[in-house]
Parts: structure tokens; C-alpha cells; sequence
């Protein structure tokens, strides 16, 4: 005796009939659990990457598991039931080689999935405090959970469920990456791409950061701006304008970075979950780009070494690493961030100030007056009576900051602009 099954499956826009035809006495528990499998990866193929809480619902339903990528504090104080706590932070290295937000070793990461209680080929529904979850989506994905992954459209916020509290135990797993799946590509790559026919290079951060220098050619779309105020994803009509006004064009190569790609990762889930199959992240972002004096910015010049620098003569020097954190020690030094606001906000070097080179210039570009431009310094606890260590990536930036303080009557003012190890790293500190 024969008896047949018939189920219509929705997947990649299109329906289609899968009919399994059986002789009745092999109609055992496996192949029961087979159909059961071949109906749950078909719904599975029918959502988005980022759900809505129906869908959220429906995955949980088909096996898939919760995953809270939020620190342990703010799991314990309340999470979607069922979830288990993988925070973001540990999947990345706070900062290796001055560059901020890099990957774990593949070792650490098997250990950090394994002890979520997570398997090779489980379907995870990730959660954050917003839709966007980039690190920890980029970072599972890489570990081999590839299409497999689906984020809750605005984070725990969205949930309307009562919310458990306290830490949750599991059972380890025997996790390995045995699928890698890796979307980064390094410096040299995004070189070949500047103004290529062929790939977009877009800029992650926020518009006074990309003001302040950007990647040859690269399109500015803060990844803040993706998100409406309920921390869920802009509409899609709106968001396809937003991309159409940038030039970011679905059929083209997308490359993703941002500061130190925090940013660049959430651009990435945004337009994978809009239909963009090629989008690539330039992991190392500005915090590697914009130290090379030869990588080249647009609105800024190469670094380049000052007179007193060559001759012996009076005049800044370029400092080291290890000179500025020895000098860092001295309250008669002053290190001056002169980065935007969203750089030093999301890492800068611990005990320096924030003055902004573009708060110099009034609303017409012109260089604000004496009185306002002390006010401005001394506001910061920048005065002439103290050794100046200007911080920055280009070369305007720094000229233009080295001359306003030397018409102020600053006599002891150097520069950093290489890399640095030892971050306060705002990024991971709000992870």
C-alpha cells in the first residue's frame, strides 16, 4: 500500500509542490522526523533574516533556539523565555594590534558557541536591544550558521510576552566551525575597489565621521539611520530609497566597513535582509585605513613630517605609542582627540579630550574668532601651559589643528597618529 504526502512550500518568492510517496510499512519515526525537518527548513526558507514577532514565534516553534546576545547583567534582569545567553563581546577581541572589534580565534569561538548550547546545524533566533545585532550575527555566521540565522525585528523590546530573569544553565556542546563562512575582506582587496564599476564601498558611520575623512569613493549610510524609533528596521520602501539616493545598488559588490566595524557588521544584516546576496565587510575599517599615509582619504591629505621634524629645529614631532602613553602619565599633558565626536565616542586613547577641528570653523567655514576659540580649548582643559599631543588620522585634520592652536600662542604641541593599543573602547562597553 502506497500513501502520499503533499506539501506546498513558499521558499525564495515562489510556490512550489514536494510530494513524498512511501510504501505505508516504512512510514517509521524517521521518516516521520524527515518530513517533520524537510516542513521546518521550508518555512525556515520563507522568512526574512529579520523577523517579526509572529515569525520569531513560528521558528521557535520549528525547533529553532533563542539566542540573547546581550552582556549576562542584562540577560539575568529579563530575557525571552527559552533563550540562552551568548553575549556579542565574546565572540570579538575588544581590540588586537591597535585595531578595534576583530574576531575571536576560532578555538575561543567553538568554546563560547559550545557553552551556549548550541550544535552545528541548530537554526538560531538572535536578539539584541535592537534589530541590527551586527558583531554577533557576522561572528555566527562566520562559525557556520550561514542562512540559518534570523534576528528578532526590534530586540527584546519587541517581545510582549512576560520575560524571565536570573542565569540560565545549559549543557555543553561538541560544537566545531566546520562550515566556515567568512564575508571579511582586508585592506588590500577594498584597494582594487575604490571607484570599481563593479562594487559600492560603503561607509557605516556617522555623517560627521565620514565628514571628517572617508575611503576614496565610498558612499556614506550611517547604519543609526536604518533603524525607526522603536529600534526596528526603517520600512523597506524607505530604506530602498534611502540606498537608491546613495548609489548602493543591489546587482553590485557591497563592501561594509565603518570606524572599527561595529556599524559596518549592522549595515551588513540590513542589506542581506533586503535581498543583497554580495555584501562583504572591510572588518579592519577606518581604525586600519586611515593610519596608512599611503592608503589615500578623500577631504584629507597624507600625514607628513613637519620641518622641526628633519632639521633639529624647534617645532611638533611625531610621537610613538610608547611616548604617548609615558606622556599620558604627566597631568602637565593634555592628549586632544581632534577626531569627530562618533570616533572618539566609540574608542579613544584613555585620559584624552575631544575637540572636534570642524568646531573650529563657524557656520560659513570660517575660523571662529580668538575669544571663542580659547573658550573652546580651555572648556576641554586644553591651555598653553601644557604639552599638546594632537590625536588624528589625516593630514588636514592635523594642520588645521596645529596651526589654530599655534595662533593661540601654543609653543609645545606634537602629534600621534599611529596605531594604538589600549583603547577605551565605547563599543564594547555599550555591547
Amino acid at each position: 500500500m502506497l500513501r502520499t504526502f503533499t506539501r506546498r512550500l513558499l521558499a525564495a518568492g515562489a510556490l512550489s509542490v514536494l510530494t513524498l510517496t512511501v510504501a505505508a510499512p516504512m512510514l517509521g519515526s524517521g521518516l516521520s522526523n524527515s518530513i517533520v525537518s524537510i516542513r521546518a527548513e521550508a518555512q525556515e526558507a520563507a522568512h526574512p533574516i529579520i523577523v517579526n514577532l509572529e515569525q520569531f514565534k513560528e521558528l521557535i516553534g520549528n525547533g529553532a533556539k533563542i539566542v540573547d546576545v546581550r552582556q549576562p547583567a542584562a540577560f539575568e534582569a529579563g530575557h525571552i523565555p527559552g533563550a540562552v545567553n551568548l553575549p556579542w563581546a565574546k565572540l570579538n577581541v575588544s581590540e588586537r594590534d591597535g585595531i578595534r572589534n576583530e574576531f575571536e580565534a576560532d578555538e575561543v569561538i567553538e568554546q563560547i558557541v559550545s557553552e551556549a548550547g548550541l550544535s552545528n546545524g541548530d537554526t538560531l533566533v538572535i536578539y539584541d536591544t535592537n534589530s541590527l545585532p551586527g558583531r554577533a550575527f557576522i561572528a555566527l555566521e562566520y562559525a557556520g550558521f550561514k542562512d540559518k540565522i534570523h534576528v528578532l525585528d526590534g530586540g527584546i523590546g519587541a517581545f510582549t510576552d512576560k520575560l524571565e530573569t536570573g542565569a540560565v544553565e545549559v549543557a555543553k556542546t561538541d560544537f566545531k566551525i566546520t562550515d566556515k563562512f567568512d564575508m571579511r575582506v582586508d585592506k588590500a582587496y577594498v584597494e582594487t575597489k575604490i571607484r570599481a564599476n563593479d562594487s559600492v564601498i560603503v561607509d557605516g558611520r556617522n555623517a560627521d565621521a565620514f565628514v571628517d575623512g572617508h575611503i576614496p569613493g565610498a558612499k556614506s549610510l550611517s547604519a543609526s539611520r536604518l533603524l525607526a524609533e522603536d529600534r526596528k528596521v526603517q520600512p523597506e520602501d524607505v530604506l530602498s530609497g534611502l540606498l537608491a539616493s546613495r548609489g548602493i545598488d543591489k546587482e553590485k559588490e557591497i563592501l561594509s566597513y565603518c570606524g572599527s566595524g561595529v556599524a559596518a557588521a549592522n549595515n551588513y544584516i540590513a542589506l542581506r535582509n533586503l535581498g543583497y546576496k554580495n555584501v562583504r565587510i572591510y572588518d579592519e575599517s577606518w581604525d586600519e585605513w586611515s593610519r596608512d599615509p599611503k592608503a589615500g582619504q578623500a577631504l584629507a591629505l597624507n600625514n607628513y613630517g613637519f620641518t622641526g621634524e628633519n632639521t633639529g629645529e624647534e617645532g611638533p614631532k611625531f610621537l610613538t605609542a610608547e611616548e604617548v602613553k609615558e606622556l599620558a602619565a604627566n597631568p602637565n599633558v593634555v592628549i586632544v582627540d581632534v577626531r569627530s565626536p562618533s570616533d572618539y565616542g566609540a574608542g579613544q586613547i584613555p585620559g584624552s579630550v575631544n575637540v572636534f577641528w570642524d568646531t573650529t570653523l563657524d557656520e560659513n567655514r570660517v575660523l571662529k574668532g580668538a575669544d571663542d576659540l580659547k573658550k573652546l580649548y580651555q572648556e576641554a582643559g586644553v591651555t598653553p601651559d601644557k604639552q599638546v599631543i594632537l590625536f588624528t588620522r589625516g593630514g588636514v585634520q592635523l594642520t588645521h589643528s596645529y596651526t589654530v592652536l599655534s595662533l593661540l600662542g601654543f609653543k609645545n604641541v606634537d602629534f600621534f597618529t599611529g596605531k594604538f593599543e589600549g583603547w577605551e573602547n565605547g563599543a564594547m562597553r555599550r555591547g
